[in-house]
């Protein structure tokens, strides 16, 4: 059964800013986070360059949102609230 909603898409900064303070665990959080849920349909990740956001980072955006300060625990809330609201 196939979805007709769009996958939640999920925008790590890859700037070595945000990288380096704690994107790098993010990326490691938000794969585990798809394959243990099995959201592979339901979740794309990608990585994008510096937006210039460096003194708010780490940062990652939901679907165009960009949350700043992220780490391991707020963002696998996100995942969370931002899939259940796909269901």
């Amino acid at each position: 059964m196939s979805s007709s909603r769009e996958p939640v898409e999920v925008a790590v900064c890859m700037g070595s800013s945000c990288f380096s303070r704690g994107n790098k665990n993010n990326i490691k959080v938000i794969k585990d986070f798809i394959e243990r849920h099995g959201l592979c349909d339901k979740v794309k990740l990608k990585g994008h360059l510096c937006e210039g956001l460096c003194k708010d980072g780490p940062n990652v955006s939901l679907d165009g949102q960009v949350f700043h300060c992220i780490d391991a625990a707020s963002i696998s809330v996100l995942l969370e609230q931002e899939v259940k609201m796909q269901e």
